[in-house]
């Protein structure tokens, strides 16, 4: 995808959580899903994307956030 940088590939849930924060904190991040389509599978792994442009803005959002979810795995 030009124009964004992949920060970050993992489940769903963790995924669903950090962009919910980017947006919070006036982000706007794109998830690519890892469901096959037509067939409804899911390979339960998103992936998240930030513009170029708002990279420096999300990237203390995104360092807390892996350092929380790490602290609990």
């Amino acid at each position: 995808m030009d124009g964004y940088k992949l920060v970050l590939s993992e489940s769903k849930i963790i995924i669903s959580g950090l962009s919910l924060l980017l947006k919070q904190n006036g982000v706007t991040p794109i998830v690519k899903s890892g469901t096959i389509p037509g067939y409804e599978l899911t390979l339960d792994m998103d992936e998240l994307y930030v513009d170029n442009l708002e990279l420096d803005k999300a990237k203390k959002h995104i360092e807390i956030y892996i350092e929380q979810i790490n602290k609990y795995r």
